[in-house]
């Protein structure tokens, strides 16, 4: 598979263009050797009567005889066995030629196809990981899910059709016709009238049909959204009860594109029928207008049109078939180009968070500048007026240690998004070290955070595995110093194979204390310059808590941001900062905002039973 990485589905196609082009090739080479089976046959029938095959009427049947008799003789007392098995030998040779051509046709197709699934796939997967929160979010993890799987798979097959079937299916067609107007006008004449009525109700059935693939693809969309949500929310689901009430709900949906994908698939079912009908009428033309020769001619004229009916029937069920291969050949396509358009449409995404085209990058010291926020608004939604944000504005000095804390939803894991810009500011001025956020190098700043998230995630593999993603260099001795700093060496190392345990998806297999801790010390093995602790101290017992903090304020270049819904997390911090409705309402210390801020005060008092 090409490694390098695609911005449009069609540059995949450009990087296989040897083998898009030279794998049709190959089946040609084997529809000819298909083509020319009849033909042999033919003559083998047509020897039977005439002794030389220069006698026989027809010249291409004469051509094959000729070549039928170039073998020599083989049974000296018996020509016409003689021409029967050298014509048999003849067709298995071609057969086994064929079939040897077919295997080739068959590898390049498929290695091919798969080639560039992988390429568009792994190009895809970068892209959606590159792009901002609100790109993501703006297309929903449904879209996503099914363009990366069932839309590629879609292109995939497409690749795979074109290649086996693109030429092959037209060349049989028009071959079989050709060799019918040479064998007799009137039966080239009827099997003509095949192609344009096929080639017409193909365009009829699969012109509706494209209409609706885009429509069964959204339904899809649908479909693996309620898979997701219910097997995210399967403990919930389980704790409401309501397990008829959400089957009730996928199978609405599930419903709903069952009826969507057999309105097509009935359109589709009746290209066979149809196909078929058009190919029995021109059999009984072709009897009906060559009966009348049959009865009326000599003997020796009969065999020849025996024989060429003969073949005629042969290349009729040839186009049949090749004219059925072919409306699966333009149904697949049909259903690659819509994927296409979706696979393209997320490469095309403009990603909102990019690098500035000089970035910045720069060093500060201990006690100096690090963060600033200036009359920062923000809002989740371009269109509407309502801010998540509103005016904040503070200043952070490297080494200290932040506080925020508010009620749920007032913005506190919004200023944080925009910290690590996940999303860039709607007005205001964000700056990291002096240099506004926008133009500093993305790569550095986000290496220069360590982001603990509210829901503590863990990547299925080992412990190690889970510390190679935040530093793929870091060495046993660094894993096991953060260990201790989050309060998790103890237990890791009770387990049986230490650092290298497994850690089920999503750490499942630990308790959510255990999962807090570890991604603490993930965070933290990376060395970052600021660490965000977004309440991710939420399941750890106050002691737990107090421990890693303490342990966390011996780092003095560490800059530490800690959200917490807990008064006693935050009190001792350098800088706190009260958020209520996107807005800061109050910043200082401890006793300070106990004595100025009065939302402050009243969840201190909540807390501690302060009087």
């Amino acid at each position: 598979m090409k490694k390098e990485y695609i911005k449009r589905v069609g540059e995949s196609y450009k990087n296989h263009i040897v083998a898009l082009v030279f794998g049709p090739l190959v089946k040609v080479l084997e529809a000819i050797f298909d083509l020319f089976i009849p033909l042999v046959m033919k003559a083998i029938i047509d020897l039977n009567e005439y002794s030389e095959p220069s006698a026989i009427p027809n010249s291409i049947s004469s051509f094959i005889a000729k070549i039928i008799r170039l073998f020599g003789v083989w049974i000296k007392d018996n020509a016409q066995l003689n021409d029967a098995i050298v014509g048999t030998v003849i067709i298995l040779i071609m057969a086994i030629l064929g079939f040897l051509v077919t295997m080739l046709a068959q590898f390049i197709a498929a290695s091919t196809a798969v080639s560039v699934g992988g390429q568009i796939r792994l190009s895809l997967y970068k892209k959606i990981l590159s792009l901002s929160k609100k790109d993501k979010e703006r297309m929903g993890n449904s879209y996503i899910q099914t363009v990366l799987n069932n839309d590629v798979y879609q292109v995939e097959r497409g690749v795979l059709i074109f290649i086996r079937l693109i030429v092959r299916a037209p060349f049989i067609i028009l071959g079989s016709i050709v060799f019918c107007f040479i064998l007799d006008w009137k039966i080239g004449l009827a099997f003509a009238f095949i192609a344009p009525a096929v080639f017409i109700s193909l365009f009829l059935i699969l012109n509706k049909s494209n209409k609706q693939f885009s429509v069964i693809q959204k339904s899809l969309d649908d479909v693996t959204d309620k898979t997701t949500d219910t097997i995210n929310g399967a403990r919930v689901i389980k704790a409401f009860d309501s397990l008829d009430y959400e089957t009730s709900k996928f199978s609405q949906s599930n419903d709903e594109y069952f009826k969507k994908s057999i309105s097509v698939q009935k359109n589709n079912a009746l290209i066979n029928p149809i196909v078929f009908e058009i190919t029995s009428l021109v059999t009984i033309f072709v009897i009906f207008i060559l009966m009348p020769a049959l009865f009326n001619s000599d003997a020796a004229y009969k065999v020849i049109l025996t024989s060429s009916l003969i073949a005629a029937m042969a290349y009729l069920a040839q186009i049949f078939f090749a004219t059925i291969q072919l409306s699966s050949v333009l149904l697949d396509l049909t259903k690659a180009g819509v994927s296409r358009r979706r696979i393209n449409s997320v490469f095309s995404i403009h990603n909102s968070i990019v690098t500035a085209e000089n970035p910045i990058s720069k060093t500060v010291n201990v006690g100096e500048e690090i963060l600033s926020f200036s009359n920062v608004y923000f809002s989740f939604d371009e269109k509407e007026e309502h801010f998540a944000l509103e005016d904040v504005s503070f200043n952070i000095k490297k080494g200290n240690t932040i506080g925020i804390i508010g009620g749920t939803g007032s913005g506190k894991s919004t200023i944080i998004n925009l910290i690590e810009r996940f999303y860039n500011p709607s007005m205001g001025q964000i700056k990291y070290k002096g240099v506004e956020l926008e133009s500093y190098d993305l790569v550095d700043l986000r290496n220069n955070i360590g982001l603990v998230n509210q829901k503590s995630f863990l990547f299925n593999g080992s412990i190690r595995d889970n510390f190679l993603m935040a530093k793929p260099d870091a060495t046993d001795k660094e894993i096991e110093q953060v260990l201790k700093v989050a309060e998790a060496y103890d237990f890791v190392f009770k387990m049986p194979n230490n650092i290298e345990s497994k850690v089920k998806e999503g750490g499942i297999n630990l308790s959510g204390g255990q999962r807090q801790r570890l991604c603490i010390a993930r965070a933290l093995v990376k060395n970052p310059e600021i660490l965000i602790l977004d309440d991710s101290t939420s399941a750890l017992d106050y002691l737990t808590d107090k421990n890693i903090r303490l342990k966390l304020k011996e780092m003095k270049d560490l800059t530490k941001i800690i959200i917490s819904q807990r008064v006693s997390t935050i009190c001792d911090c350098d800088l706190i900062l009260v958020i209520d409705r996107g807005r800061v309402i109050g910043q200082g210390k401890h006793d300070d905002l106990m004595k100025t801020c009065n939302i402050y005060n009243e969840i201190a008092k909540s807390q501690m039973n302060l009087e």
